[in-house]
């Protein structure tokens, strides 16, 4: 009986993995450690084998925290590491059929901040400035012509650091969003609200984003 157990229990894990083809899927199981120092390859294989069986894509990290699988599709997915902390990628062709992978983590402390790197499909790291032009503080604000320039000026003095965080859409395009009003107070963000952009959307042109 323990053997016919055994044999089952086997044959359930073999189905689950190999639903496990997404490209998604296939790169997150081969992710350097360094990248995700959190989660050993077993757990992250956990992760997609819950996730393909409709339960909660959930397991311990090592750090004792919960690291939780909340979208895997065909070229993208998303993984919470901690209450703080999320990385997501998205693998991209470019014209030349060749495979772009972007990784994207974001700490939350609590405003959003995100860092974008690029990645060949073997996990080899790629020049970011060839793909991204990575919008600034001053593409997060639109003033009107009546503003000076002493006026622009003072009104972005409090905002003295750029936080952004990038998630990716269902199409591919990256949607960078300031998330400063969890950074300022209530009522310096209210009165740059009025000038600012809550997102700048980034499209994937086969080549690079623009």
């Amino acid at each position: 009986m323990k053997l016919r157990r055994l044999f089952f229990l086997s044959a359930v894990a073999t189905a689950l993995m190999s639903q496990a083809v997404e490209p998604a899927a296939q790169l997150f199981a081969a992710m350097p450690d360094s990248l995700i120092p959190s989660l050993e390859v077993n757990r992250r294989k956990d992760l997609i084998d819950l996730f393909h069986a409709g339960q909660s894509a959930q397991v311990t990290t090592k750090l004792g925290g919960q690291a939780q699988m909340t979208q895997l599709q065909e070229q993208s997915l998303v993984i919470d590491l901690s209450e703080q902390s999320r990385m997501a990628l998205h693998l991209y062709t470019t014209t030349g059929n060749d495979s772009v992978v972007a990784l994207v983590n974001t700490v939350y402390a609590p405003a959003g901040d995100s860092r974008i790197r690029f990645f060949d499909s073997a996990w080899r790291e790629l020049p970011a400035s060839k793909y991204i032009e990575q919008p600034t503080r001053d593409d997060f604000f639109l003033f009107p012509d009546s503003l000076s320039k002493t006026q622009r000026e003072e009104l972005m003095r409090p905002v003295d650091i750029c936080l952004v965080e990038y998630t990716f859409e269902s199409d591919g395009s990256i949607c960078a969003s300031q998330s400063w009003e969890k950074y300022l107070d209530r009522e310096t963000y209210n009165r740059l609200k009025p000038y600012l952009r809550e997102s700048i959307t980034l499209r994937w042109n086969g080549r690079q984003f623009e």
